[in-house]
């Protein structure tokens, strides 16, 4: 340490950690070191150090979670709901590599109303359902599942990987150009399969997003229900009064 001067030694701590937060030397959703870890480091009170982080919390470099610990803050990624972009295009935006695992590919018919609904198909249609964990950098950001009917992309299966974006699919291999997307959004707790696949606490909330895009020509190309971890979102849109 190189302060000198004992009451703002709290400010020397809190710059050296906010400083490996920003160069990467403590990655986003990290777990810090302990208070009384931090103190035989810097060689300072218990005090100082809880200081230096109740001002790096205040400034959203960290997050204390009670009884488990200090954890580096994610950057919340903005989810502008001005345009349709597809989850690869946001994260790639914002200079993160975009990765899908898949949980799931399954061609049924579709048993819910409200998605039969949305997708304007019959009862007897047979939809393929998708579902992913959608990851930033290797680290789970979403858990999505989308509907899309099967006489629309026939053989879909064929085009899936973990680095595939299902717009450049319908784009590229399908030729369709997209329309519009309706957008319904909520916070929701998730059920423990989410939780586990995110790795979210049982009492973590989430954003729920679900979405009904079309094509040009009005028909519903595909349903999404997609569960974002809430710390590491947030949605915005430009309105024009």
């Amino acid at each position: 340490m190189d302060d000198s001067s004992t009451k703002f030694r709290y400010l020397s701590v809190y710059q050296d950690i906010k400083d490996k937060i920003e160069k990467g030397v403590f990655l986003q959703g990290e777990k810090l070191k302990t208070e009384k870890e931090y103190q035989q480091e810097y060689g300072v009170s218990r005090d100082t150090i809880r200081k230096a982080f109740g001002k790096l919390e205040n400034e959203d470099y960290i997050v204390k979670k009670t009884a488990v610990g200090t954890f580096v803050k994610y950057k919340k990624s903005n989810y502008v709901l001005s345009s349709l972009e597809s989850f690869s295009e946001q994260m790639r935006k914002r200079g993160i590599e975009p990765s899908s695992e898949f949980v799931s590919i399954e061609l049924n018919t579709i048993s819910n109303k409200h998605i039969i609904n949305e997708l304007e198909i019959g009862k007897e249609e047979k939809c393929y359902k998708i579902t992913r964990i959608r990851k930033g950098d290797g680290e789970p950001m979403a858990y999505e599942i989308a509907y899309v009917p099967q006489k629309l992309c026939p053989d879909m299966q064929k085009y899936l990987d973990d680095r595939s974006s299902l717009y450049e699919i319908y784009e590229t291999v399908y030729h369709y150009k997209l329309g519009n997307g309706k957008i319904r959004l909520e916070a929701d707790l998730p059920s423990s399969v989410i939780q586990e696949s995110l790795r979210l606490n049982h009492d973590s909330p989430v954003l729920k997003m679900e979405c009904t895009t079309r094509l040009e020509d009005e028909t519903p190309l595909y349903f999404v229900e997609c569960y974002y971890i809430g710390e590491k979102y947030f949605f915005s849109a430009i309105l024009p009064r």
